[in-house]
């Protein structure tokens, strides 16, 4: 039997489709917004405060500025004028001070006078001292005390301030520069002084020494010298203020009632002119 070939049909090719994508250009869309015109008007202040409740408002305001013056007032006389305030009721300065005057009144004038009379004398001798003289001799008090910090509680605990320090410093070296020249000593006074009083003086030292030994007087006179000077100043220094009480003209007015006289105020004006010129042709002579 004889074989038949089937041929089998060629396939047809298969064609490829390519599709392109369309470009689309989106335009954004441009938006235009207008900003509308917004008008304020001014208030009208006078309009406002031409009303009645505008009017009341500021009277009340007033007032209660006015209560609160009046209110700081009060405790401005409480505490000015005051040294004490107790619930509300004050012991005025006015009793204070009479007070204070009557137990020390005298006594605080008659010192004042004196330091007036100290600072004249000094004037009318030429003595001056330096600030430099009054600051080396505070820094000697301080060295004593034990340094800065004991000083400024001293100064606290003895309500004494810096400066009246400093003054009370002064007045003492001008009735030093004053008076030393008037005293009379001699080396031995200044030796016996120091063998009586070397351990006074100088604890310290005198207990860092052995027995029997003592300490060496020529280390120590310059300064023993100082010190013995200054304390006889102060032993004359009141037969010295004394002398000047009665050469000098003195109204103490917290003993005697203050006396009034015609043309008094000039005449003592004319006085110390006349006084001071004297003076400058004595010293310029001199």
């Amino acid at each position: 039997m004889a074989k038949i070939k089937v041929s089998k049909k060629p396939k047809a090719p298969q064609k490829s489709i390519s599709i392109k994508k369309p470009k689309i250009k989106i335009e954004k869309p441009k938006i235009k917004i207008k900003t509308p015109k917004i008008k304020v008007k001014k208030p009208n202040i006078k309009k406002i405060f031409s009303g009645k409740t505008a009017k009341t408002l500021l009277y009340v305001l007033a007032g209660v500025v006015l209560f609160i013056l009046i209110d700081l007032f009060v405790q401005y006389l409480n505490n000015g004028y005051s040294v004490a305030v107790i619930d509300g009721s004050r012991i005025t300065t006015n009793e204070y001070h009479d007070r204070l005057e009557t137990s020390y009144g005298q006594a605080i004038a008659q010192q004042l006078i004196d330091e007036k009379l100290i600072e004249m004398e000094a004037s009318k001798q030429g003595v001056e001292v330096t600030d430099e003289e009054v600051g080396k001799q505070l820094q000697e008090v301080i060295d004593s005390i034990g340094g800065q910090e004991a000083y400024e509680s001293a100064l606290i605990q003895s309500n004494i301030a810096e400066e009246d320090l400093k003054q009370q410093i002064k007045l003492d070296q001008l009735a030093v520069s004053i008076l030393k020249p008037t005293i009379e000593y001699t080396d031995d006074d200044i030796k016996a002084f120091f063998e009586q009083y070397s351990s006074v003086l100088y604890p310290n030292e005198t207990s860092a020494l052995e027995e029997g030994e003592k300490l060496d007087y020529e280390k120590y006179k310059d300064e023993v010298e100082d010190i013995y000077v200054r304390q006889e100043v102060e032993n004359s220094k009141l037969s010295w203020l004394e002398g000047l009480r009665n050469e000098y003209k003195i109204q103490n007015n917290s003993t005697t009632k203050p006396k009034y006289g015609i043309l008094s105020a000039t005449i003592n004006i004319l006085e110390n002119i006349f006084n001071d010129a004297n003076t400058n042709e004595i010293e310029e002579a001199k």
